[in-house]
């Protein structure tokens, strides 16, 4: 299994992407030799701007998948990809299969809350640059529940590994 977000946090650690930060983010990225960004400041820039959303969006998006693409080139077996922004950057098609963990929106809106301590405004300024999980159709994807406890989740989970 391989996780996107593990995945950018590592890139950001790159001196070619600090630089790339930096001229989009100046006041997000600090120093001249050792660059430090504060990614803190580039969330609150990009999830109230969609432009500027779009740009980075558009600069790691790339890096992330390639990353992946070579995970998977290394793996002799299956490999799980976790990908946030898999629909609105238009991956789906890009793996053997896509599985979806649906949640209710207030659900989703709480555990995000108590992992990552953001406000309630911020949480739903990111779900404005995501898909909605209600309106989407996700027939030609397996869609596993997730709006019971965790042991509901791993049993679903489990259930659907013993057909693939």
């Amino acid at each position: 299994t391989v996780s996107s977000d593990e995945m950018v946090t590592s890139l950001y650690q790159k001196n070619s992407v600090k630089r790339k930060l930096k001229k989009l983010f100046p006041d997000a990225v600090s120093g001249c030799f050792s660059l430090s960004i504060d990614r803190k400041k580039i969330a609150e820039k990009v999830f109230f701007d969609k432009a500027l959303h779009k740009k980075l969006t558009d600069l790691v998006t790339p890096l992330v998948f390639n990353e992946i693409f070579k995970v998977a080139k290394k793996v002799n077996g299956v490999l799980f990809a976790e990908v946030p922004l898999l629909f609105e950057c238009n991956y789906q098609n890009a793996f053997d299969g896509v599985v979806v963990i649906a949640r209710e929106k207030s659900a989703r809106i709480e555990a995000v809350k108590a992992r990552s301590k953001l406000t309630e405004q911020e949480i739903l300024a990111r779900m404005e640059n995501q898909i909605d999980y209600e309106k989407q159709d996700f027939s030609n994807f397996v869609v596993i529940e997730n709006n019971g406890d965790v042991e509901k989740l791993t049993l679903a989970i489990s259930e659907y590994l013993k057909t693939i």
